[in-house]
């Protein structure tokens, strides 16, 4: 063997044998610390046949659990409420969660699944590089077969992207890379005093928040415009379907509280209308059930204060009024056509 080649694989063993320390040193601590593994231990914690609260950060900011499940309680259904909502995380990681819930042991009783006009339907295959933050969770949780749910053409005309994923989701890096961001970004703003130079709420700056809404205004409207009326649901929302039914789950997808200004642009439009009677059409034959909370009766913009995330009090009224409006779905779900 030439010397050059000797090097070679000398340099590859010494690489691989170092990722797989960089793994065992690190990777229990990464994976106990990232915050979608803290909320999935939470959630399993409330119970098993709870109620689960699934969606992104809007649904993470909106569900106050005691006072949902007072509100149900006190009409008469006694769910224990898992939240699993975790900021960031598409449906794509959603329906992970879900799983990896159920997998552990903790079947729900229901889902209650937060959504906006569009999030369920085809979304493109992401880059193996936008897993990271708590979307490094959709490699945690993957599991072998979820990699034709990426990448369906896999490997004969995805292998570049289906090939980095299998190598990212092999190993704890992707995970304490996000971990250490987030610390990272949280020195760095106390550093840089950031944190008194702009509002901020526990998401991020309000000025990024107001730039998330257009870019969700945007999204919804790109959506609508291509399926023209040819609506299709998302692979990862046929899975979340399917591991609930499976597990004898009911599944609730709830439009979440948005701002005044988009609701008249969004999902009051012709479009939006159209795409809302499908999915209520949709759902219901699957036996499942829609509920259009994106206007609640007890809330306004002013409880929006950065465009999407409810503030505390706005939680509370929110989940007060989610819990009555859901109390008769859950009663007697095949009599209630909800609106």
């Amino acid at each position: 063997m030439q010397l050059t080649t000797r090097l070679l694989c000398i340099s590859t063993i010494a690489v691989i044998a170092g990722l797989a320390a960089f793994d065992l040193a690190y990777g229990r601590q990464a994976r106990d610390h990232f915050i979608p593994n803290v909320t999935l231990r939470l959630a399993e914690a409330a119970g098993r046949g709870c109620l689960v609260t699934l969606g992104d950060s809007r649904m993470a900011a909106g569900i106050d659990a005691p006072v949902l499940h007072d509100a149900l309680h006190g009409r008469g259904v006694d769910l224990c409420v898992a939240p699993l909502a975790i900021g960031a995380l598409p449906i794509s990681g959603q329906s992970m969660a879900v799983r990896r819930l159920i997998r552990d042991g903790h079947e729900p009783a229901w889902v209650v699944l937060g959504a906006s006009t569009g999030t369920l339907l085809d979304e493109a295959s992401p880059d193996p590089s936008a897993l990271f933050g708590s979307r490094a969770a959709e490699l945690a949780w993957s599991e072998p077969s979820d990699i034709f749910r990426y990448y369906p053409r896999f490997p004969v005309a995805d292998l570049d992207r289906g090939a980095r994923f299998w190598f990212a989701r092999s190993n704890a890096l992707s995970t304490y890379a996000s971990v250490m961001w987030i610390k990272a970004q949280t020195l760095q703003d106390r550093l840089t005093s950031k944190s008194t130079k702009a509002p901020h709420n526990r998401f991020g700056s309000l000025s990024d928040m107001e730039a998330l809404v257009a870019t969700f205004r945007a999204d919804a409207t790109k959506k609508l415009a291509a399926s023209d009326g040819d609506f299709h649901l998302d692979r990862w929302f046929e899975l979340l379907r399917q591991i609930s039914h499976d597990a004898g789950a009911r599944l609730v997808v709830i439009e979440v509280p948005m701002r005044s200004s988009y609701r008249a642009e969004v999902v009051q439009s012709a479009a939006g209308r159209r795409y809302r009677d499908w999915l209520k059409a949709e759902l219901a034959r699957s036996g499942d059930l829609f509920l259009d909370m994106s206007a609640p009766d007890s809330i306004t913009d002013r409880d929006l204060r950065d465009g999407i995330h409810l503030n505390p009090a706005g939680a509370k009224a929110f989940s007060a009024e989610l819990g009555e409006k859901l109390a008769p779905l859950l009663e007697h779900p095949s009599s209630v056509v909800p609106g």
